[in-house]
């Protein structure tokens, strides 16, 4: 490792399990202090174990509860460099079919969720500080069978660009797209009867589901100083899915 994180401090959401649990590992032995977020205690508790960083219990749709780790975290920790909005949800519906409770939840924590730990730690970030948002390729192509989630994350997507410009000069905002990569959710996809493993492997042209490491290697030329120039992008990282 290289210690391109060296002395920073970084919070990702959805940290317990999966691309968080990447992200965070990555970040850790980049040299970073990671606290990593996640709504199940236990997971959290073993998580953060494993990597070795500190964790709290939160719903990233919750905007009291985010305020509460807001004042934690700054009689903790102080000032914020790293803000990586990771926290995601599925729940499979079509347009006709989609149940309301559905799609209310999938908008808060895929969508409300960035927008709100964005807008509550932002005044406890460090200038020159980044954030970055985990989208996926269904917010820049849909799919049939998941209305919700498409919309929340091309919302995500258009949200990076926004709080982009806005931000520009000060914090630096990006969005990675990954395509199917394999995790705890996809795990819980096939276990549903929704879809077999063979085809979320045979989606991306190169012939396999991605890895939560690959994801985080992106993760952190984004989040690191070799990224300095670079801000409102919208990175694929997919094995050529969004190439067809």
């Amino acid at each position: 490792m290289t210690d391109l994180l060296n002395g920073k401090v970084a919070i990702v959401t959805g940290g317990s399990k999966g691309i968080g649990f990447g992200i965070a590992e990555r970040f850790t032995n980049e040299g970073a202090t990671v606290i990593i977020c996640s709504r199940t205690e236990s997971d959290l508790s073993e998580a953060s174990d494993n990597i070795g960083c500190d964790s709290y219990q939160l719903d990233v749709s919750d905007s009291n509860k985010i305020r509460s780790m807001v004042e934690w975290f700054t009689e903790k920790y102080g000032k914020l460099d790293i803000l990586v909005n990771n926290a995601g949800l599925i729940r499979p519906g079509r347009i006709n079919d989609v149940t309301e409770e559905d799609w209310d939840l999938q908008l808060n924590v895929n969508l409300k969720g960035p927008y709100l730990m964005s807008s509550n730690f932002l005044p406890h970030m460090n200038k020159g500080g980044s954030i970055l948002n985990i989208a996926s390729t269904v917010g820049l192509r849909a799919m049939k069978g998941a209305v919700a989630y498409c919309a929340s994350k091309g919302g995500v997507v258009n949200l990076t660009k926004a709080m982009a410009l806005d931000l520009a000069g000060k914090i630096r905002v990006n969005c990675i797209c990954p395509a199917v990569v394999d995790t705890p959710m996809v795990d819980e996809r096939v276990q549903s009867g929704h879809i077999s493993r063979r085809i979320l492997e045979k989606v991306q042209p190169i012939g396999r589901m991605g890895k939560p490491a690959e994801i985080a290697s992106m993760a952190l030329h984004l989040c690191g100083p070799e990224a300095d120039w670079t801000t409102g992008s919208i990175i694929t990282v997919d094995g050529g899915q969004t190439a067809a």
